[in-house]
């Protein structure tokens, strides 16, 4: 026997909109991330005489681009609600990572 129950419209929405708000806060997540990274001892460095700048390849930061996007969209198309959960959590750990990999650009 299933337990299944059939969920309320409320939690169908509720991972759809904390999506949508992770989304529109990207950019300025990322603006906040970037300043903070610009901070560091060796970005003045880095920024003047190319020295000591961070060794990380892009490939990192197009994957957890494309990983946050993927979850997004699956997000917001998901009928179910465990789906548009675990899409959510996915969207929101691969933006943190990108955030991540930006602040520690000058490491």
């Amino acid at each position: 026997m299933s337990h299944d129950t059939p969920a309320s419209p409320v939690d169908s929405r509720r991972p759809r909109r904390l999506s949508l708000i992770w989304a529109a806060l990207f950019v300025p997540t990322t603006v906040f991330a970037g300043l903070l990274a610009l901070t560091a001892e060796n970005a003045g460095r880095c920024i003047t005489y190319g020295e000591s700048c961070g060794s990380t390849p892009g490939y990192p930061y197009a994957v957890s681009l494309a990983v946050a996007a993927v979850a997004f969209v699956t997000a917001q198309a998901a009928s179910r609600p465990t789906v548009a959960r675990t899409a959510f959590r996915v969207q929101f750990g691969a933006e943190a990572v990108f955030a991540t990999l930006v602040m520690t650009t000058f490491g």
